[in-house]
């Protein structure tokens, strides 16, 4: 059989194309491999983390002193200034914050080498990388030791319990910290796998699932010729979508569905409800409206804040109390969540009046809460002794009509 009998196929632009093999963007044993790489690399994942890292590290964090039954802030100790401003020489607080929060939710554990300062035990503060530390108990059972591997010098460094501020997410063990997205791996395996295929499906319009079919016997060449010319000319977005026409008896039989049939969005938003419930993250936090209202986003921020961030405020605090500050003596840590509850202006306002009017609020509180200055003071212009305030009366208004008639 001569050459030119065999099959041949053409283009014509068209806008038709099909979702490829959903198996293509898994690994050999039918799950994408998932590591803290990865899993940031997962839009659901990353937008989880942001809001929760961002979130807290906005917050302001401040030392208080309890006396009697009042707090006061204790910004006249050297900690007070490391905590709420400077934790190092090169990070802000909200950096350091954010990064602290971010190894929480990749590793399940914040490490913050603790280094002394002239005038307190805690001078600065440096974050080290979770995935180079190996935490063990001793043997009284009451203390515990960090090894960490310095990236610079891959030398094993052993720090005692006290030279580490330890921030733990969910433990079973007490000692470490459970790993979230290996908890949710099998969510966050579906996310990424369903983002992949979005990517090759229009990145890649080879179309793995097409058959070229005929009933001629070709020879080994010729099908890869074939082969060949369909993927040179289906691949990539600017080919996308190109219509083949085929002579002598070739057929092309699609293997795989359309996005419509295999409910591609379905499942990708129940995918990221799926990551949301791992994070314990409203799903409107991450730009998932569908069950949102505008009667139900207020109370739904109030349920953010009280049921997602303050947990997470509750562990770094409880770590900076218990590793930072000196023991026996009465102060405590905590983070300011009023800006994250305020309502908006008419709602509060109504609220301040209530408490101005049952005395357990003044006016230079109101003001602080609205970040102002104390009421200036209105000097009111003194009345001479003797001198009586002079008072001007007005004529009735129907005898002045009266008159304007006469």
């Amino acid at each position: 059989m001569e050459a030119s009998t065999y099959p041949e196929i053409r283009w014509l632009e068209s806008r038709t194309s099909r979702w490829d093999d959903l198996m293509l963007a898994t690994s050999s044993s039918g799950q994408t491999r998932v590591t803290p790489d990865t899993a940031m690399r997962t839009s659901a994942v990353l937008a989880c983390i942001r809001v929760l890292a961002e979130t807290i590290a906005g917050l302001p964090l401040h030392l208080y002193r309890r006396v009697d039954d009042e707090k006061q802030k204790a910004s006249d100790i050297p900690l007070y200034s490391v905590l709420h401003k400077r934790p190092n020489g090169w990070q802000t607080k909200f950096e350091f914050v954010e990064q602290m929060v971010v190894h929480l939710c990749l590793y399940g554990n914040a490490y913050a080498l603790i280094a002394p300062g002239e005038r307190s035990r805690v001078g600065s503060l440096r974050l080290l990388h979770p995935g180079s530390m190996e935490v063990s108990q001793d043997e009284d059972g009451f203390t515990l030791t960090y090894t960490y591997r310095e990236a610079m010098t891959n030398k094993k460094v052993v720090y005692r319990d006290d030279q580490i501020m330890h921030v733990r997410w969910l433990s079973v063990d007490g000692i470490v910290g459970t790993v979230p997205i290996e908890l949710g791996k099998e969510a966050i395996s579906l996310a990424r796998s369903l983002e992949q295929h979005g990517s090759r499906f229009w990145n890649n319009n080879a179309m793995p699932g097409i058959v070229l079919r005929t009933d001629q016997a070709l020879p080994r060449e010729v099908r890869e010729q074939l082969r060949e010319q369909w993927d040179a000319q289906h691949s990539g977005p600017k080919r996308a979508g190109r219509t083949a026409v085929m002579s002598h008896g070739l057929h092309a039989d699609t293997l795989g569905a359309s996005l419509e049939s295999n409910q591609y969005a379905e499942l990708r938003t129940q995918a990221l409800l799926e990551i949301c419930r791992v994070f314990n993250m409203p799903p409107h936090k991450v730009q998932e409206l569908g069950r949102a209202t505008w009667g139900n986003i207020e109370s739904e921020n109030i349920s953010f804040v009280q049921t997602t961030i303050l947990p997470w405020l509750k562990r770094i605090e409880g770590a900076v109390d218990r590793d930072l500050l000196p023991e026996g003596e009465d102060f405590f840590s905590e983070f300011a969540v009023e800006g994250l509850l305020r309502g908006d202006t008419m709602t509060r306002y109504n609220a301040y009046q209530i408490g101005i009017s049952n005395g357990w609020l003044t006016t230079d509180e109101v003001r602080r809460m609205e970040n102002l200055g104390p009421m200036p003071e209105v000097d009111e212009p003194e009345e001479e002794e003797g001198e009586e305030p002079v008072v001007v009366e007005q004529e009735p208004a129907e005898e002045l009509e009266e008159e304007e008639e006469d």
